[in-house]
């Protein structure tokens, strides 16, 4: 009898660290874009581009396509179809242009744009 209860106890003790995802590759959704979850954001090329939420907090949102007016936005909109919630199933507008999430996830702050003195 103890033979057989040591094995299923070292796969149950081994079970929960398989079964987790890895946190920074899991889709994330934000609540409440309506109250101002959003504090701003940052291109990076035509199809990535950076949200920064409250408390600092950067979400990296890959689009389905192309942006082409992203590299150039002062603003972008936020559209979640009748939802409060901002995830992959929403939009950017982009002087515009509708540009569809792909992904959404949680990341670190982009690398800040160095400048060139010409």
């Amino acid at each position: 009898m103890k033979q057989i209860i040591l094995p299923i106890f070292a796969l149950f003790a081994t079970a929960p660290a398989l079964a987790a995802p890895p946190q920074a590759d899991r889709e994330v959704r934000i609540p409440f874009i309506q109250f101002g979850a959003i504090r701003g954001f940052r291109a990076d090329g035509d199809r990535v581009v950076y949200l920064r939420g409250n408390r600092r907090i950067w979400y990296r949102a890959e689009l389905n396509g192309p942006c082409f007016n992203l590299p150039f936005a002062l603003r972008v909109g936020l559209d979640t179809r009748f939802s409060s919630t901002l995830d992959r199933s929403s939009s950017l507008l982009v002087e515009g242009e509708r540009c569809q999430i792909a992904s959404l996830v949680q990341a670190d702050p982009p690398h800040r744009r160095s400048r060139t003195r010409r």
